[in-house]
């Protein structure tokens, strides 16, 4: 699946998701702070980021869901709505 977001979304999510130490993968503690994606999502935002588009993917329907959860557990809120806004646009 391949889902149109503004780019400046897609940067946003890339910087903090890099930010937080480039760690990839899922956490493997329930009580650590800051969850991490998976590398598939951030290769994928690195190449939107890098080709200057704004299509993201491709990837399962499940990461962008993993996606939006991300953004909403670090409190990236609009970026996670517009995440969801987008799978739903595109069918």
């Amino acid at each position: 699946m391949i889902v149109v977001l503004p780019l400046d979304t897609i940067e946003r999510i890339l910087d903090h998701a890099t930010r937080a130490g480039g760690r990839r993968g899922p956490s493997t503690r329930a009580h650590e702070a800051d969850p991490t994606l998976p590398k598939s999502t951030i290769d994928a935002l690195k190449k939107a980021k890098k080709d200057k588009a704004n299509l993201l993917g491709p990837l399962e329907p499940t990461e962008f869901n993993d996606l939006s959860a991300w953004g909403r557990s670090v409190g990236l809120t609009k970026e996670a709505e517009t995440v969801e806004a987008a799978v739903r646009a595109s069918g």
